[in-house]
């Protein structure tokens, strides 16, 4: 009877933490997102990110349908605590300047913002594809 009811103990002492080690290894973001943001002067630009991840470093290729950012490799892609974040050069016609971006993830999904360094900045929202 001891026996048994330590068994038994045990078992559910060890599937209490199947859940708890699943939410330990975070929420898996590689794969293609697509989504729109507003860029000033330009109107409403679709994007699409394509995420990858090897060895614990995450990777991201960032295009938009304005083709501004023709499938451009982002630098400093990082991902901790639900946030993704990245930034990514571009030129504008007159200038190179860098883009920096901001996404919270939520399930299948992922909200923020772009922001340049002269304060310009707006809202994105992506889903996985």
């Amino acid at each position: 009877m001891k026996r048994t009811l330590s068994s038994l103990v045990m078992a559910a002492f060890i599937l209490t933490l199947f859940p708890m080690a699943a939410l330990c290894q975070g929420t898996d973001i590689t794969g293609t997102w697509v989504g729109k943001t507003y860029v000033p002067d330009q109107g409403e630009d679709g994007l699409t990110l394509e995420i990858e991840k090897e060895e614990g470093e995450y990777t991201v290729f960032i295009s938009d349908d304005f083709g501004m950012v023709p499938g451009v490799e982002a630098d400093d892609a990082s991902y901790e605590d639900g946030t993704l974040s990245f930034n990514f050069s571009i030129f504008d016609g007159y200038e190179d300047m860098t883009v920096w971006i901001t996404l919270e993830v939520e399930g299948d999904q992922m909200t923020g913002y772009w922001e340049t360094a002269d304060g310009s900045r707006d809202s994105i929202e992506m889903k996985r594809k």
